[in-house]
């Protein structure tokens, strides 16, 4: 069944969440009070432009597709561990450094795009993240492979990976509970062992489609 878009309100996007919202006007603090925590700092996003700050006290006529974000703290990815990051614009010498230790400069920096060709990270780039985004890294000489985890493809690059990784990639915020299970089943995977279950601390080696199925179990 068709829906027809609601012409009272507007989709809009605070640090990649969206929020659908009256159309009319709005003050920065209105706004502000959309996200948890309340935001401190608010730029609008203009393509191609210098992003605007938004005061508090200023009025915004709202339409949909606009794009704001603060600097409230959100969880980004690199090669599936997880690194907090100011909302909003990193450049890409900032993210080389976020690692430990920091990626090498023959290394290449991608964001990983679900279903769609990974967007490489140029030299000095800007980009603007927001929470739950993926970047890997590729060695020159390595291979990348695409794996399905839960239904979802990614992309890793190592030809290994361990049950910690793929638990990652399957709940980037693990379910409430306090004592958490994990069942990481796998097919599809580089013989001997093309299908089994893996372990904490166990690793399998990949090829490209092996498929992971991850389940969350609480104990308690």
């Amino acid at each position: 069944m068709n829906t027809t878009p609601d012409p009272h309100v507007a989709d809009i996007t605070i640090d990649g969440i969206d929020y659908a919202v009256p159309h009319g006007d709005i003050t920065g603090q209105e706004l502000r009070e959309l996200t948890t925590p309340v935001a401190i700092d608010l730029w609008l996003d203009l393509p191609d432009a210098q992003d605007v700050p938004v005061p508090p006290h200023s009025t915004l006529t709202i339409d949909s597709d606009l794009r704001f974000f603060t600097n409230q703290p959100v969880t980004i990815y690199i090669n599936a561990s997880p690194y907090r990051v100011p909302a909003g614009a990193v450049s890409e010498k900032q993210l080389r450094t976020l690692t430990s230790p920091a990626i090498p400069k023959d290394h290449r920096l991608y964001r990983d795009i679900v279903d769609n060709l990974d967007d490489p990270i140029t030299e000095d780039e800007i980009v603007l993240i927001a929470h739950g985004e993926r970047f890997f890294t590729k060695n020159p000489l390595s291979t990348l492979f695409q794996i399905v985890v839960n239904g979802t493809k990614h992309t890793v690059s190592d030809s290994t990976v361990s049950f910690d990784a793929v638990v990652t990639i399957a709940y980037p915020e693990p379910p409430a509970g306090a004592q958490l299970l994990f069942t990481v089943g796998y097919s599809r995977a580089v013989a001997p062992r093309t299908t089994g279950t893996l372990r904490a601390g166990e690793g399998v080696t990949i090829k490209n489609g092996t498929i992971f199925n991850v389940t969350a179990t609480d104990k308690s």
